[in-house]
């Protein structure tokens, strides 16, 4: 029997919906009621009220370092026992089609995703799962005066890492699931769009002007335009690692155990130049964004 809560689906796009879910996202929802803005790592929800969360292809656009703080986040936000669920794609999935060059498997990835980069081979492919263009991330160079580009994957996850994560912060009974498969009956509606049958069907151009679907990015307004709301949960079942795991015990801190390479990955800021153009950088940003 399924713990009363809040039911929370973080980063699931601000054109998503479901009746009595709550939604989270950095970009405020179009079409939930509930939504809350906001991000992974700092959930304005009470501890312990939740009753399960649901992570979307969400944590491959989050730097690794920060994610083990969105982990105790998920960690205080879930009630005992309650069930977090996690999609993202299978680094050891994809790894072993690349080493066999399986390039069926590669092909049909392409075709599930829509937007996978094909003019450098299979590495290229391989690649573009690991690190690819999006606004999530922006990247700087050192001196801070010349923008590089924006990101949306940054890293990718096999089972094991994320099972000794999840042990980490205070997760237990770690399992890898199939496609919508869950003890939780809500966990077994594909994502699909609104008003149409509840499967999977892949959500590229294709599909879109087939079904007369606008999903489309609009450069002079900078902001994708749409005219359909999605529902439902698991997608992409040939890239995703689909695990779902319960609460065991409260965890109220980040426990970093690579402590070198933490430490070095922001040796930048011992620079007291660099540390202060980053204060200087959030000031104005933050004035800007309170702008609007």
């Amino acid at each position: 029997m399924q713990k009363l809560g809040i039911k929370l689906n973080i980063g699931p796009s601000p054109i998503w919906q479901k009746e009595g879910w709550t939604s989270l996202d950095h970009k405020l929802s179009k079409v939930d009621k509930n939504a809350i803005k906001g991000d992974a790592e700092n959930i304005q929800l009470e501890s312990e009220s939740c009753a399960t969360v649901f992570c979307g292809h969400l944590i491959e656009h989050i730097p690794h370092y920060k994610l083990e703080k969105c982990f105790v986040e998920f960690n205080r936000v879930l009630k005992k026992d309650g069930i977090i669920r996690i999609l993202t794609p299978d680094l050891y999935r994809l790894a072993k089609a690349y080493v066999e060059k399986d390039t069926n498997f590669l092909e049909k990835l392409r075709e599930e995703s829509g937007k996978v980069r094909t003019d450098l081979g299979l590495g290229g492919t391989l690649m573009n799962f690991i690190i690819s263009a999006g606004q999530d991330t922006a990247l700087f160079n050192n001196e801070l005066t010349e923008f590089i580009g924006g990101y949306a994957h940054i890293y990718l996850y096999d089972f094991e890492m994320l099972k000794i994560l999840l042990e980490k912060y205070g997760f237990y009974n770690i399992q890898q699931k199939n496609f919508c498969e869950s003890e939780l009956e809500d966990y077994k509606e594909p994502l699909h769009v609104e008003g149409f049958e509840s499967v999977w069907q892949n959500l590229n151009q294709e599909f879109y002007k087939k079904n007369n679907l606008v999903h489309k990015y609009d450069e002079k307004e900078h902001r994708y335009k749409t005219n359909f709301t999605l529902t439902g949960f698991d997608r992409s079942p040939l890239m995703s690692l689909i695990i779902e795991a319960k609460k065991h015990h409260d965890v109220d801190k980040v426990d970093i155990k690579d402590q070198y390479n933490f430490d070095y990955s922001r040796s930048l800021l011992d620079d007291k130049k660099f540390k202060r153009k980053c204060e200087i950088l959030k000031e104005i940003s933050t004035s800007i964004n309170s702008e609007t």
